[in-house]
C-alpha cells in the first residue's frame, strides 16, 4: 500500500504475535513464525506434544526451535532506525524550501525559514526569532494547561462522586448512572491526553514547539469549558445501598430468581473437550477421545463450547470457576456465529469476551482489543447480561471488582449463548451464591 509507513511494517515484522513487543532472542518453528524464545516456551509450557502455533494454529510433534540471528539482526536495525527516526525529527525543516526553521510568522502562527522571510507570501508579514516565539508561546501553553488540570480534578471528583452512588437502583436509574461515568470518563480521557500533550509539547525544541499552535490553543480553549454536572440521582436511594462498583451482589441476587441452571451443551463442544456427567465442567484434552459427528452447531478449530440454554430476553448472571489456569475466555456470542475455520471474535461478529492469556494479560476482545487491569487473579468470574439494555459485563468475584462492560451490545432480537473457549485447562460453571 502507497500510504504504508516502511519504518512501521519493519516495526510490525520485528515484533512478537504473542507479546507484541520487539523480539526478543527469536526463534522461527515448524510452521515458519517467529517468536521471542520466553514467550514461546510459556505458550507451551504445560504442552508435552501436539505443539501449536498461537499464529496460525498449525500443530508439531515437538519442541522444534531454531534460533533466527538474520532476523535478530533486523529487529536491532528496527530499533536503530526508529531512534534515528526520533532524533531526525527534532530538526525540522521547512517543507517549501528545505532550509532549518529559524524565524515565527505571528501572522500565520507558523514557523518559516530564512528564505520564506524574504518571500513574497511573508514580506508583509510580522516575524520574529524562533527561539523568542518558543519562549512566548511556552507560556501560553502553561497558562492554558493550568485552568484543564483544574477541570481534569473537576471531571475525577464528579467522577467519584458518581461511583459512590447506589447500585440497588430500578432500571432506568441504574443506566442513568451508567451513562454519567462512561461521559466522565471520556471527558478525563481527553483531557488527561491535552494536559500530557502540552507537558510534551513545553519539552520539544522551538520548531517542533510551534507546529500547529493554532490549532492546539483552539482545542485548549474548547476544552476548558466549564464542567457539565451529571444528572442526579434522587437522594432517598442514595441512603439505602452501596457504592456502584459493588452492583454485581444486587445482580446476582435479582437474577437468581429468573433464570435456571446454566449447562454446557455437548453438541457445540470442539471435539478436543471433554464434559462432566453434570455438564458443569470442562476441560481440553491433548487426544480426542473419540471422532465426533461435524455438525453444524460445532466448534472446529478453536476449544470453544456454548450453554444449551440460550435467551432473547431478560437479565441473566451466572459465575464460573477459572480457578488458577492461565488461557481463557468467557462471555456471550450469537447464536448465528460461525463456528469453522478461523473465527473472528469481536462484537462486530457476535462475541462478546474478556480473555485472559500467558497467565497475567487481560483484555475484552473489542476493536482493537482493550487491555484490562485486574487488582487480584480472579479464582471465580461473573458474566452479567442484560439483553434489553444491551450491557454485557463482567466481574471478579473475589475482588468484588468490576472488570469490564462492554458498551451497547447490538443483539438484533437474536438468541444469545452463554460462551466458555478452554486451552490447556479445565473450567466448571458454579452455583449462584
Amino acid at each position: 500500500m502507497s500510504g504504508t509507513d516502511p519504518l512501521e511494517t519493519l516495526r510490525v515484522e520485528a515484533s512478537c504475535s504473542v507479546c507484541l513487543e520487539y523480539l526478543q532472542d527469536p526463534v522461527i518453528i515448524e510452521c515458519g513464525h517467529n517468536f521471542c524464545r520466553r514467550c514461546i516456551t510459556r505458550w507451551w509450557a504445560e504442552l508435552a506434544r501436539d505443539f501449536p502455533c498461537p499464529v496460525c494454529r498449525k500443530t508439531s510433534r515437538r519442541r522444534a526451535l531454531r534460533p533466527n540471528r538474520q532476523l535478530g539482526n533486523m529487529v536491532e536495525a528496527a530499533r536503530q532506525l526508529r531512534g534515528a527516526k526520533r532524533k531526525a525529527g527534532e530538526e525540522s525543516r521547512c517543507q517549501t524550501h528545505g532550509q532549518a526553521l529559524a524565524r515565527f510568522c505571528r501572522d500565520d502562527q507558523a514557523p518559516v525559514c530564512l528564505l520564506c522571510e524574504i518571500s513574497h507570501a511573508h514580506r508583509a508579514h510580522a516575524l520574529v526569532p524562533l527561539d523568542v516565539a518558543a519562549l512566548e508561546y511556552k507560556g501560553k501553553l502553561r497558562r492554558c494547561r493550568e485552568p484543564l488540570e483544574r477541570k481534569l480534578e473537576a471531571v475525577a471528583s464528579c467522577r467519584a462522586r458518581e461511583e459512590k452512588k447506589p447500585s440497588e437502583l430500578k432500571r432506568e436509574i441504574l443506566q442513568r448512572l451508567q451513562a454519567n461515568l462512561a461521559r466522565l470518563g471520556e471527558q478525563r480521557r481527553v483531557l488527561a491526553a491535552l494536559v500530557a500533550e502540552l507537558e510534551e509539547k513545553c519539552l520539544q525544541p522551538g520548531a517542533e514547539m510551534l507546529k500547529d499552535i493554532k490549532d492546539t490553543l483552539a482545542r485548549c480553549e474548547a476544552a476548558a469549558a466549564p464542567v457539565e454536572e451529571p444528572a442526579s440521582v434522587p437522594i432517598e436511594l442514595e441512603k439505602n445501598f452501596c457504592s456502584f462498583p459493588r452492583q454485581y451482589f444486587t445482580l446476582r441476587k435479582i437474577t437468581r430468581r429468573l433464570i435456571g441452571e446454566v449447562t454446557l451443551d455437548p453438541d457445540t463442544a470442539h471435539p478436543n473437550l471433554v464434559l462432566s456427567e453434570d455438564r458443569k465442567s470442562v476441560r481440553f484434552v491433548e487426544v480426542r477421545p473419540r471422532d465426533l459427528p461435524d455438525t453444524p452447531r460445532r466448534f472446529t478449530i478453536y476449544p470453544c463450547v456454548l450453554a444449551a440454554q440460550g435467551f432473547t430476553s431478560g437479565r441473566h448472571y451466572w459465575e464460573v470457576e477459572v480457578g488458577d489456569k492461565t488461557h481463557w475466555a468467557l462471555g456471550v456470542c450469537k447464536d448465528s456465529v460461525s463456528r469453522k475455520g478461523e473465527l473472528t471474535p469481536l462484537p462486530e461478529t457476535g462475541y462478546w469476551r474478556v480473555r485472559l492469556w500467558n497467565g497475567d494479560k487481560y483484555a475484552a476482545t473489542t476493536t482493537p482489543f482493550t487491555p484490562l487491569t485486574v487488582r487480584v487473579k480472579p479464582k471465580r468470574v461473573g458474566v452479567f447480561v442484560d439483553y434489553e439494555a444491551g450491557k454485557v459485563s463482567f466481574y471478579a468475584v473475589g475482588s468484588r471488582q468490576r472488570i469490564f462492560t462492554f458498551p451497547v451490545a447490538s443483539f438484533s432480537g437474536e438468541r444469545v449463548f452463554p460462551y466458555f473457549c478452554v486451552l490447556l485447562s479445565t473450567i466448571k460453571l458454579s452455583p449462584k451464591g
